[in-house]
């Protein structure tokens, strides 16, 4: 029997579905088709439904559509303003949970959450992203259900109830397994595989290949008391010996240059990181990246204290593109930029004729660039006089207001060099 997968009603033909033991579900889908979704939407992979929201995606124009998704309605990331709370008989977690999830649009299940449970007279909540709230209240013990509605607590514990295909052997050292089911709904962290507990799993579909589940179980989790033993020894030898390696986060939330980031397997034991900087390995570079983008974290010198993000997705990964991206150069301030490329390409192929045959340049449609120019080369634009190689760049370091009049460039706000 063929798997039929599909969003908001459209064929799909690849899916990617990363599901944390805790925290918020992505979703990474290519639609057979130009097709454009937006907000809310329903994806369906054989016998799982997920209720989700659009983060970023669209049409190719070449047959293709490409979506990135969350679990809920993508409210956890955004800014929540700071408010206090006060009650002499005890400020409700309920009340508090209850008021960030309306003001960020997610739906709680209030059947998870204790009504007489209290914080005490007074609570203030913090301003920044609405799932630090939910972690300040609920450390590691939230998440996103398939129906898309917020759960505090851990996931049901479950076992396998339909026969499946071991793909990868179980491996109970590494904690990991890959099996294949034609359903799959109840394969969610939480399951209990050959004595493995799932704390994330990720399931990919493609046309060409099938169905595959990969569950990972909570790394440091022992086969016997002797390597229990052994682990707890090296880890008072070398305590920070996690921060040597590298590790793959995701984008919950950009705060200026800086990044707030999630691991994307809970299993990996590795925190939540605040205000992390970007080491891209270009000079000049920064960018306003994609939410929910995977990144690669280390830690220089093996410093729990320094993690740096060092790599971005892929090019095949829904997140590779950042919104825009900006370049500085010549010891200019950061917001200072010399023109945009789309102008540097317009400049040079409007300027193409009179460089090489001394014809008439085309015309400039920016009137402070064209000014420039004409300035540089000391003569009309109308008239055929060739121009230099010293008055196109005199040109191209005239400043203008990009379309948000705050910055010096022409044209495209996307990508800037300076």
């Amino acid at each position: 029997m063929g798997i039929a997968a599909s969003l908001n009603g459209n064929r799909v033909t690849d899916v990617r579905s990363t599901i944390p033991g805790w925290g918020v579900s992505y979703h990474d889908v290519t639609v057979d088709g130009n097709v454009t979704l937006s907000g809310a939407v329903t994806l369906v992979v054989a016998d799982l439904t997920i209720a989700g929201t659009i983060l970023t995606g669209g049409s190719s124009g070449a047959g293709r559509s490409f979506f990135r998704l969350v679990a809920g309605a993508g409210g956890w990331g955004k800014q929540l303003p700071a408010k206090s709370y006060s009650n002499d008989f005890g400020v409700k977690l309920l009340t508090v949970l209850q008021d960030a999830a309306t003001a960020v649009g997610e739906t709680l299940d209030t059947t998870t959450i204790d009504p007489k449970a209290t914080l005490g007279p007074f609570f203030v909540r913090p301003a920044g992203p609405a799932c630090r709230l939910l972690e300040q209240l609920s450390s590691s013990s939230w998440y996103i259900g398939e129906d898309g509605k917020t759960r505090l607590g851990a996931r049901p514990a479950t076992t396998l109830s339909t026969k499946v295909t071991y793909v990868v052997p179980l491996d109970l050292a590494r904690g990991t397994v890959t099996i294949a089911s034609e359903t799959i709904a109840n394969i969610l962290p939480g399951l209990a595989v050959d004595g493995l507990t799932a704390v994330d799993v990720e399931h990919e579909y493609s046309a060409a290949n099938g169905l595959r589940s990969k569950i990972w179980g909570r790394q440091g989790g022992a086969a016997s008391r002797r390597i229990s033993a052994l682990r707890a020894l090296v880890d008072q030898l070398d305590p920070d010996r996690a921060f040597r390696g590298t590790w793959e986060y995701r984008i919950v939330t950009q705060d200026g240059v800086r990044l707030n980031l999630q691991p994307v397997r809970a299993s990996s034991g590795m925190p939540d990181l605040a205000r992390v900087m970007v080491r891209p390995g270009v000079p000049g570079f920064s960018a306003q990246h994609m939410l929910g983008a995977r990144v690669l974290v280390t830690f220089v010198d093996g410093d729990p204290s320094r993690p740096v993000v060092v790599s971005f997705e892929d090019a095949e990964g829904s997140g590779f593109s950042p919104s825009s991206v900006s370049i500085s150069a010549g010891g200019m301030a950061a917001t200072e930029h010399v023109t945009t490329i789309e102008a540097v390409v317009n400049l040079l192929m409007a300027l193409m004729p009179a460089v090489i045959t001394g014809g008439s340049p085309a015309p400039l449609t920016d009137p402070q660039l064209a000014a420039a120019v004409a300035a540089a080369a000391s003569a009309d634009l109308t008239t055929s006089a060739p121009l230099s190689m010293a008055a196109i760049l005199t040109a191209l370091s005239a400043k203008s207001s990009d379309q948000t009049g705050t910055k010096p460039g022409v044209g495209c706000p996307n990508l800037k060099v300076g």
